[in-house]
């Protein structure tokens, strides 16, 4: 007999099956203990942010959280991708693959952006090079 059909046998008198046991035959009773109120750290009332111009939210949601990012401002093609996906309703596929497309489009912007600094420091280093290899043939 295994251990969970012993313990069926021996509860079977209960009048209520899946009521759990007397404080003093639990197994782990000296370690469980009466749960306790959690300090009063937190406020009871969250202060709401103030939202800026251009900060998007659900479509679903009346008003903004009471807080949010404000960290990376939408910016460029992907920031009005965004807004485009924020102006229709969550459970449309269309919202969700703006905003993947919109991911993608960011990525681009920002090796675009990287590849627009390294042309502009090229051209620079082309001509000092050129002009140590002028001074030092010298």
């Amino acid at each position: 007999m295994t251990d969970r059909q012993r313990q069926l046998h021996e509860h079977l008198d209960r009048p209520v099956s899946g009521s759990d046991l007397s404080r003093h035959e639990r197994p782990g009773v000296p370690m469980e203990h009466e749960t306790r109120p959690l300090t009063p750290t937190a406020p009871e009332q969250v202060e709401h942010m103030r939202p800026r111009r251009g900060i998007t939210h659900r479509k679903e949601l009346r008003s903004m959280t009471p807080v949010f990012g404000t960290a990376q401002p939408l910016h460029g093609i992907s920031g009005v991708l965004r807004r485009v996906a924020y102006s229709t309703h969550e459970t449309r596929a269309k919202h969700w693959m703006m905003l993947l497309v919109a991911d993608r489009v960011n990525v681009l912007e920002h090796r675009i952006a990287k590849l627009v600094k390294i042309l502009a420091i090229v051209p620079a280093g082309a001509a000092a090079l050129v002009l140590a290899v002028k001074f030092f043939k010298d």
